[in-house]
């Protein structure tokens, strides 16, 4: 599995033969995605937007912070985190 994330809610995914887009149900700019296993992905982007893929569709998370969220990464399903403009950090533990 591959992930892309852009503007305007823009998330690709692909099986390694062909991307399909995914419905995020946002329009704003995601700039990093993440993954853990096949249901445990998050995506991040403009003004603390945060999602999860829950293996089906799309769900929002409540972000800390208002700010751009530029990076994600984590080291397993329940340790996750997210860095962006101003310093700010998300963290989902």
């Amino acid at each position: 599995d591959a992930w892309a994330v852009g503007d305007n809610g823009t998330i690709l995914h692909s099986d390694g033969v062909l991307w399909n887009a995914s419905v995020s149900g946002t329009t704003r700019a995601l700039r990093s995605v993440w993954g853990s296993s096949g249901n445990g992905v998050w995506a991040v982007g403009e003004l603390g937007a945060i999602l999860h893929w829950n293996g089906r569709s799309w769900t929002p998370s409540a972000a800390p912070t208002p700010a751009w969220l530029n990076a994600i990464w984590g080291n397993g399903r329940s340790d996750v985190w997210a860095v962006g403009d101003g310093g700010p950090m998300a963290s989902r533990n």
